[in-house]
């Protein structure tokens, strides 16, 4: 029996392996009101159990780690949630940790509330957002906004006629409360009663024909291009596109009105005004009609639901901007102005059910809430409903040394940045997992029973509740290497 003891102590450590990914970049660390930013390296190193241990090590602050944190992946999602006693440069204290990494990037939020203090790390930056979506960045060789484009980087036979009847320009009228210098400025012209659209687009502009409602004059995205200025590729679906507008009429009209198109697709070839039925499309914004107006912020919701039968992936956003939304209408001195467009990914919890119920004292608002059970709680019995056409919802459970269990149902926005975890404290009074031979103690003498068990099959000397050490619904080897590291690590 010493030697079966002794091996399972040597199987304990040899499961420890390591498989640690680190991020870096900087930590926004916020006490009672002020704020400081400072460099960190994030290293998770998981080991063979699936538990991970989170080092943040800060210039400035030094390390705080915090070691068995509980993980779960839905798709290329992983999620950690837990809440434990951590040593921080405030001493030892009672720290929670909300963190999410998908494709390489993380999002994380740490908070010490005996501290009044949070602390907030992403190495997300704009990578869901569309490059240069505040027009504060202008290329010097053609006067276009950097991978937004007019008619002088157009394609087609007439591109140069029509370069030089409409314009793409800098504008230094801003929108109030901007925080940058300049907007972008479309104007439309018109020779001999023929008018040329002013348009701006991220992907390119053809001009193809001397007529203006001929679809060889069009915007186009491809990928099969290359991943170049005429090509914006998205990583989850947005729900919603803000910019600020504004539109005025070299003669004034009512009938006559701007246009805005956002399209999300798979990448392939696509164009506007179109030539064809298009079924790469996975979705498009509702609306987009502007009537003439001073600066204005508009909010556009997408819509995924009419495009689902294309079963479309969701890889690039197409996006063009337009003095009328008619070819060859409206007049010549029409101006659109753009300006700090921005993509909103939703990430939401409006309800959160118990075996189809409804929790009892049910707020978003609220993410902490306690329930007793009679038994160990299932995950497969919390079910929630969530906001967000990319939103992911992730579901995990540890227990304590006490027995009780933490559950985190957690809701993570496309982009990262939204995150919620509802947190449920439960109670199992006739649970102690670890306790095998019921004394209400955590002891060796609990290892002895439960080898007992696994030799001979014998139930009538031990609690079969708490002898799933590890929480898997089984009762097996692995609850004695879980039972063996509760002991050596102190955690009954």
């Amino acid at each position: 029996m010493k030697r079966l003891f002794l091996s399972f102590i040597a199987t304990l450590f040899a499961v420890m392996a390591v498989n640690a990914e680190s991020f870096s970049g900087n930590i926004v660390i916020t006490r009672n009101g002020q704020s400081y930013n400072q460099p960190v390296t994030v290293t998770v190193t998981k080991d063979n159990k699936g538990l991970n241990t989170f080092v943040l090590n800060m210039a400035m602050f030094g390390s705080i780690t915090m070691y068995d944190v509980p993980s779960t992946t839905t798709g290329d999602l992983t999620v950690y949630s837990a809440e434990k006693d951590v040593d921080t440069f405030l001493g030892t204290m009672r720290t929670t940790l909300f963190a999410r990494t998908i494709n390489g990037m993380m999002a994380a939020d740490v908070a010490i509330p005996a501290q009044n203090t949070t602390m907030w790390f992403n190495t997300v930056d704009d990578h869901f957002q569309m490059p240069n979506s505040d027009m504060e960045a202008w290329t010097s060789d053609n006067g276009e906004p950097d991978r937004w484009h007019g008619f002088k980087t157009a394609g087609g036979s007439f591109a140069s006629y029509s370069a030089g009847m409409v314009k793409l320009e800098k504008s230094n009228d801003i929108h109030s409360g901007s925080t940058g210098s300049h907007s972008a400025v479309m104007t439309a012209g018109s020779i001999f009663s023929i008018v040329a659209n002013g348009t701006m687009t991220n992907g390119q502009l053809m001009a193809g024909s001397m007529s203006a409602t001929s679809t060889l004059n069009h915007a186009e995205m491809d990928k099969s291009k290359g991943t170049d200025d005429f090509y914006m590729p998205l990583y989850a679906k947005p729900d919603k596109f803000n910019v600020w507008l504004k539109y005025t009429q070299g003669t004034a009209n009512a009938n006559n009105k701007a246009s805005v198109s956002v399209k999300t697709f798979d990448g392939t070839y696509y164009q506007e005004p179109v030539d064809k039925t298009y079924t790469n499309l996975s979705g498009s914004i509702v609306g987009g009609s502007i009537a003439a107006c001073d600066w204005t912020h508009f909010t556009f919701d997408f819509d995924y639901d009419s495009y689902a039968a294309n079963n479309a992936a969701t890889e690039a956003i197409f996006v063009t901007f337009s003095t009328n939304g008619n070819p060859g209408q409206g007049s010549g001195g029409d101006a659109l102005y753009v300006d700090d467009m921005e993509l909103v990914y939703l990430g939401n919890m409006t309800d959160l059910r118990y075996q189809g119920a409804t929790i009892a004292g049910w707020n978003p608002a609220v993410t902490e809430y306690s329930m007793e059970f009679n038994s160990e709680p299932n995950l497969d019995d919390f079910t929630a409903t969530i906001e967000g056409a990319s939103a992911v919802l992730t579901k995990s459970m540890e227990q304590n040394a006490d027995g009780s269990y933490r559950i985190a149902i957690c809701v993570v926005s496309g982009d990262l940045q939204t995150a919620t975890a509802y947190i449920i404290n439960v109670t199992v009074p006739n649970v102690k997992r670890g306790d095998v031979n019921g004394d209400g103690n955590v002891t060796i003498a609990d290892v002895t029973a439960l080898i007992d068990y696994l030799l001979t099959g014998n139930a009538s000397a031990i609690n079969l509740a708490n002898a799933d050490v590890n929480n898997d619904e089984g009762i097996s080897i692995a609850d004695v290497t879980a039972l063996i590291d509760m002991l050596l690590t102190g955690a009954v």
